[in-house]
């Protein structure tokens, strides 16, 4: 288990990758008697497989050794995942949100809007609408083959595309028309705030937490002096190197691809100084 290159999304995968790939006798109740030498409720073992609770620490530590893996990396998702929690829990009080989308975390909908995006050929050719759909409403990291996103999710996200002529729909056939999405409603910044969470602890954790893994994030920071006056040119100078760099690197969804996201915060600090 310990050579798998590719990581589950959440650490509620992980436990479930794990029972399954000992095979089909390993129920809940098995697999938490017996491999996780009862130290755990095959109740609460079932909420951990469905995020509904979080495991301990002690328990992912556990985990790991019986995959033969690094504690650290485990770990850094059980904390991604408690991050993530709670900046969601926190933004929707803030925005009095409540949620839209029966059994679709609000994070979902961002990573589908993106990974449509993404999934449109580069070249701005035509493809056919299920091939399209096929390679994007299967969200990153979820565990059986058969658990698709809902069809009201995914012709929301097609009609965000159309509206915002990111995409052109003509015949049973789409093509690329824009690939630079910016959030409007409420609900659209609700979930690009939670993905940009997934993203920013993500970064974090990846050079803090697994400094020695090739995790593929790049994460710099940089303090300098501006001037008042010239944040707006700023702002609007990094958004064309980045809308240029995107342009420049940006290939056909291939296995050989890695899905790219990426995430870019310039914020003045105010100490409270005049």
């Amino acid at each position: 288990m310990a050579g798998k290159k590719s990581s589950p999304k959440r650490i509620r995968d992980v436990f479930y990758e794990t029972r399954v790939l000992m095979g089909r006798d390993y129920t809940i109740r098995r697999f938490a008697e017996e491999v996780l030498d009862a130290v755990i409720d095959p109740v609460m073992l079932g909420y951990i497989e469905k995020g509904k609770r979080f495991p301990s620490e002690s328990l992912v530590r556990r985990l790991a050794a019986i995959r033969k893996q690094d504690p650290q990396e485990l770990l850094a998702l059980l904390w991604r995942d408690r991050m993530l929690h709670g900046f969601g829990k926190e933004l929707r009080k803030v925005l009095a949100a409540p949620r839209s989308l029966t059994d679709i975390e609000d994070a979902d909908l961002a990573v589908l809007t993106s990974q449509a995006i993404a999934a449109l050929p580069d070249n701005g050719e035509w493809i056919s609408l299920a091939k399209w759909r096929a390679a994007f409403r299967a969200v990153r990291g979820q565990r059986r083959r058969d658990q698709k996103v809902a069809p009201e999710l995914v012709r929301k996200v097609e009609k965000l595309l159309r509206d915002r002529e990111l995409a052109e729909v003509e015949s049973g056939k789409v093509r690329r028309r824009g690939r630079h999405f910016v959030a409007q409603t409420t609900d659209e910044r609700q979930a690009l705030a939670l993905e940009f969470c997934a993203l920013f602890s993500k970064g974090l954790l990846d050079k803090l937490a697994l400094p020695e893994n090739d995790t593929g994030t790049y994460l710099r920071d940089h303090y300098f002096n501006i001037p008042r006056e010239r944040i707006p040119e700023f702002h609007k100078r990094l958004d064309e190197a980045l809308r240029g760099l995107a342009e420049e690197f940006a290939d056909d969804a291939d296995p050989n691809n890695r899905f790219m996201n990426v995430l870019v915060t310039a914020t003045p600090y105010d100490s409270g100084e005049s």
